[in-house]
């Protein structure tokens, strides 16, 4: 193992490398501001609604209830409490409207036995430019 020498230095280097970035990783992770429990998270914010650059609408959920607060400026109001939370249930879309009936195509002309009198036209080879 003598011929490993010259390289304890960078192998040690290396190691305090992946100790420090795995350490910072560890330490990002913890700010990432979501609370987790032994089951998954329980606790989230639904939608937000910025009223003003100080004030904000949220509806926070808590397992299957809602609760609508206003956040920010002097003090914190829960507006309403106790929503029930309608998981997986989309808005409902109108259906889109139906195409309108396309009419059919006038019939043409009838005119009995005679055709109208069709005069011939004579092509214009004359230069536009000029």
């Amino acid at each position: 193992m003598d011929y490993l020498q010259p390289y304890y230095t960078v192998i040690a280097l290396i190691l305090i490398a992946l100790v420090v970035l795995v350490g910072a990783a560890m330490i990002l992770r913890s700010f990432n501001g979501r609370v987790r429990g032994r089951r998954g998270s329980r606790l989230g914010i639904s939608e937000y609604y910025e009223m003003d650059q100080t004030r904000r609408l949220v509806l926070i959920r808590r397992d299957d209830v809602e609760h609508l607060m206003l956040v920010g400026g002097a003090q914190d109001v829960v507006i309403e409490s106790n929503i029930r939370a309608s998981v997986g249930v989309q808005p409902q879309i109108p259906p889109p409207p139906e195409a309108p009936q396309l009419r059919t195509a006038p019939r043409p002309a009838v005119f009995g036995t005679t055709r109208p009198p069709l005069r011939p036209v004579a092509p214009n080879f004359q230069d536009p430019n000029s």
